[in-house]
């Protein structure tokens, strides 16, 4: 119901460091530790979790629904399994794209340019200009070949 632009300044009156407007409805930001840069595109519903610092570089694009996650716990005792906090950083490469739903667990590195498909579980860091998908995200392909094909154009 508040419209983006509106919104823009009251995250950036919230203290947020974002210098992108395009975020929309819906979005949960919870922790202080969020960099969103230039371009960057945030569909309805993101929920991203900066306990740790989150860097979102420029032009990269989140599809709905996805969960940016930086806290989990440690496996605990028998007694209580959700043992010890555990956090890790963040970051989305420049031009990067998730899909609609994917996770992004703490620690990942996402190179620019990489593509996440939707429903994906991104648990380990990925290479800039590859597409991965799955549960958890695998390599499918390179990209490169298709940025030089455009680049021909």
């Amino acid at each position: 119901m508040v419209p983006q632009k509106l919104r823009y300044t009251l995250y950036k009156i919230a203290g947020m460091r974002t210098s992108s407007s395009k975020i929309r409805s819906g979005c949960t930001f919870r922790g202080k530790s969020l960099v969103i840069e230039k371009g960057v595109f945030l569909n309805h519903n993101v929920f991203i979790d900066s306990w740790e610092k989150v860097t979102i570089k420029e032009n990269a694009s989140i599809a709905f629904d996805v969960l940016i996650c930086t806290s989990g716990h440690k496996i605990g005792e028998s007694f209580k399994r959700a043992g010890v906090s555990d956090r890790k950083p963040i970051v989305i490469g420049k031009g990067c794209w998730v899909g609609a739903r994917a996770t992004i667990l703490p620690g990942v590195i996402l190179g620019d340019g990489c593509v996440i498909a939707a429903g994906s579980v991104v648990t380990k860091d990925c290479k800039p200009n590859t597409l991965y998908a799955g549960v958890p995200a695998k390599e499918i392909r390179s990209l490169e070949d298709e940025k030089l094909s455009l680049h021909a154009l």
